[in-house]
């Protein structure tokens, strides 16, 4: 809706443009067709140049990110996702349109609960296989998965033409300390099985591109770590 009045309000200045200059022109000619043309050569004028100053500011000014998968790998409460969220606010606010890919949204619309090993591969390649395609329609992906096996992690890096690993290596101390749901807790207690970091393995990257901790790092200058690392 607001859109919309924001076309209509553009429209009809216009009008009241070209009428302010068709009356100016009329009272300086006294020419009632002249004062007309100069009216709209004014507005086409002013339309044509105002799409042109847009396209140069655009040229100059908006952030220019190429396609690619920027894939956050990490323990459960490392921060991952809040890092993820926090980079595409900041190329919204950019202009840009990034995809964020979140590996808990995404089992839980597909409803996928297996938690072992041969469950947990399928769900990070079928993820995987989801930011490859957005890639290769021009997109900026931004993956938020715990995905702790690295020959999985290689090979969704080998799907893709531009793959940023980061490595969210926060501590397993300082997740068990953010563990509101007191799943790690739960693990500790046997209580749920298959939990990476206690009960299941995580293997770190060795070839990761940005390893932040966001123990050290705040959340603003981790996402500016990864958008700066997209634009190199």
């Amino acid at each position: 809706m607001f859109k919309k009045q924001q076309w209509i309000k553009a429209i009809v200045y216009r009008f009241y443009s070209v009428l302010i200059t068709f009356i100016v022109s009329y009272i300086f000619t006294g020419n009632l067709l002249v004062s007309l043309s100069i009216g709209l050569i004014d507005s086409l004028v002013k339309i044509f140049s105002y799409y042109a100053f847009d396209e140069i500011w655009d040229h100059f000014t908006k952030l220019k990110i190429k396609p690619g998968v920027v894939f956050l790998t990490g323990l459960s409460g490392s921060g991952k996702t809040t890092l993820a969220r926090s980079v595409i606010e900041k190329l919204q606010k950019k202009g840009l349109t990034p995809v964020l890919l979140d590996g808990d949204e995404i089992r839980n619309a597909i409803k996928l609960t297996g938690f072992d090993e041969e469950s947990r591969k399928r769900h990070n390649l079928n993820v995987g296989y989801m930011a490859k395609i957005l890639e290769s329609q021009g997109k900026l992906v931004v993956v938020s998965l715990i995905s702790p096996y690295a020959d999985i992690r290689d090979q969704i890096r080998g799907m893709c033409d531009r793959f940023i690993e980061v490595h969210v290596s926060t501590d397993i101390s300082v997740c068990m300390q953010r563990d509101t749901k007191g799943l790690y807790e739960k693990a500790l207690k046997g209580e749920i099985k298959d939990f990476t970091g206690v009960s299941a393995p995580y293997f770190p990257p060795n070839k990761a591109e940005l390893v932040i901790d966001t123990a050290i790092v705040n959340v603003d200058e981790g996402a500016q770590k990864i958008i700066n690392a997209l634009r190199s």
